[in-house]
């Protein structure tokens, strides 16, 4: 066998390598980003953000139990299985190993958030004042026109706000992704109190809410951003509307104290679910429309129900207890419920497939597949969703 005695064509050989490993690379990752903004599951902005957090969420944390004053937090939410969290005085993103990712401080008096894909909207309900983040770092901060009564992200990173106006009771604003104003509307007497923007980036969903003959009433408008009129409103007679979601195309979910109703195609508005003598304690809405809500039994604390929804409003199972449920939460396989002493977790037809023992006073649970995170007066911890058994 003849040895290759030549240095420089070994060399070419490998560089060739190389830049034919790195050109495939490139076209892969065009591949990707061309299909992703096609079929609108992911915009190139959005893939940034996820690649930087991810770098950015490298190594090991101390592990859970995590602590953390439960009695401060505001709201805790799993996204891409890390969780944000916020309290009085910061935002805090923590990965499975509980390790903080980019704590950032703030001073709103009533902080709020919101939540979609790798982005947030924080805003002060206290203030005017709000502010854009992703995983990994704040990309705006602003103030209002006026003072926030809710607010809203969008997947291609639009936002929506509703304020107290000047010379009306309520305005919404719509902005793009570059911060310009691409829709305003504006109504007399009734207050917004809940948002909600289409994935689409074409429709914007708003409950208000209003008093009259000394009955308390909602409405929900959608609006095309193209138009000023609405392309639907729906009233809700003596209903205090508490949530509105866009869960899936342009179908909506609204809660209210009373009732649950089902918008598909934002018009047709479906046979709204009576509470009747029941009352609303809690609900949840996955990323992709999976549902859940928590009532009380003829209000009573010792009785309750969970029900729980598909995407496509299809009941999936129904569950009744001898006893008070303390939060609910929800992915797209598993259902967590949080009582004084422990936590069930549900499977997608109701099969109760684990149940796990905490230690503290229970205050919110929330479940990303085989991990489910419970919040107590002791602290932050991780459990197996499956059971502590």
């Amino acid at each position: 066998m003849q040895e290759n005695n030549n240095p420089k064509k070994t060399v070419s050989k490998k560089g060739g390598r190389i830049i034919t490993v790195v050109i495939v690379s490139v076209l892969a990752l065009l591949l990707v980003f061309t299909a992703a903004q096609t079929f609108g599951r992911m915009t190139i902005r959005t893939m940034a953000d996820n690649v930087k957090a991810y770098f950015i969420g490298l190594g090991a944390g101390d592990g859970y139990p995590y602590s953390i004053d439960a009695l401060s937090v505001k709201d805790l939410r799993i996204n891409n299985s890390n969780l944000h969290i916020l309290t009085d005085n910061k935002t805090t993103v923590l990965n499975q190993t509980a390790k903080e990712i980019m704590p950032h401080e703030h001073k709103y008096q009533n902080p709020a958030m919101k939540i979609k894909e790798s982005k947030l909207i924080v805003y002060d309900l206290a203030s005017a004042n709000y502010r854009l983040q992703t995983g990994s770092e704040i990309t705006y901060e602003a103030e209002a026109t006026g003072k926030i009564t809710a607010a809203a992200i969008g997947k291609s990173g639009n936002y929506a706000l509703g304020t107290y106006g000047d010379s009306t009771q309520s305005v919404l604003t719509v902005y793009n992704s570059r911060h310009e104003e691409i829709f305003i509307w504006k109504t007399k007497t009734e207050r917004i109190t809940d948002i909600s923007l289409s994935d689409n980036g074409k429709f914007v969903a708003v409950s208000v809410i209003d008093a009259a003959d000394g009955k308390i009433n909602s409405k929900l408008y959608v609006f095309d951003f193209k138009s000023e009129d609405y392309v639907s409103c729906h009233e809700y007679a003596g209903t205090t509307i508490i949530k509105v979601d866009y869960i899936k195309s342009n179908n909506l979910l609204v809660i209210g104290n009373n009732l649950r109703s089902y918008i598909k195609n934002n018009t047709d508005r479906k046979d709204d679910m009576s509470f009747g003598s029941n009352a609303i304690y809690n609900s949840c809405v996955t990323p992709k429309g999976r549902n859940a809500i928590v009532l009380s039994r003829y209000a009573s604390e010792s009785l309750s129900e969970l029900k729980v929804y598909s995407n496509k409003n299809k009941e999936q199972f129904s569950v009744s207890f001898n006893k008070e449920m303390k939060w609910v939460d929800c992915d797209e396989k598993y259902t967590a419920v949080l009582f004084d002493n422990e936590v069930r977790t549900y499977s997608k037809n109701g099969k109760q497939v684990g149940i796990i023992n905490f230690k503290g006073e229970p205050v919110r649970v929330a479940v990303d597949g085989s991990k489910t995170y419970v919040l107590t007066t002791s602290g932050l911890y991780c459990y197996d969703t499956r059971g502590t058994d």
